[in-house]
């Protein structure tokens, strides 16, 4: 299920606002595709982070994802319990495994972030669509007279 109360990325980050910060996470469907989680790097406390440019990465047996934001801004919290314990993101992607908290003066850009729906929407195009099931066909079974 994709929270409502989010804003989503093509390249799967969420966006928690708030009146003072912006909390960003990775989602539950790209954490599942990461699989099992190996490696995890985040920015500093008072490090800038710019708009489109990878700030931090998540690496796993299967593959390295970037993590980047379209908004700029300064990270004022990090979630040092992840380089503990990796397994709070991939347990809680929504919750207690958010990744930074920044404030930025570019607002205005998160009305172009996606809605949970238009989220939606994305990764189901992502994913393959099985094949439709074929059905077996039918052998007909003929009832024959019996001879008297």
């Amino acid at each position: 299920m994709i929270p409502e109360h989010l804003k989503y990325t093509n390249t799967h980050e969420w966006f928690f606002v708030d009146t003072k910060s912006i909390t960003v996470g990775l989602t539950k469907f790209i954490v599942e595709k990461l699989n099992r989680l190996l490696f995890l790097d985040l920015p500093q406390v008072g490090e800038e982070i710019l708009s489109d440019i990878c700030f931090g990465e998540v690496e796993s047996l299967e593959m390295l994802l970037d993590i980047t934001s379209p908004l700029p801004g300064e990270v004022i919290a990090v979630n040092e319990r992840l380089f503990e314990n990796l397994d709070i993101l991939s347990n809680d992607p929504y919750g207690h495994g958010w990744l930074i908290k920044f404030v930025t003066n570019e607002r205005h850009l998160l009305d172009k972030l996606l809605s949970a729906q238009e989220y939606a929407k994305h990764i189901n195009k992502l994913q393959p669509v099985p094949p439709p099931k074929r059905r077996k066909p039918r052998s007909k079974v003929v009832k024959r007279r019996q001879r008297k």
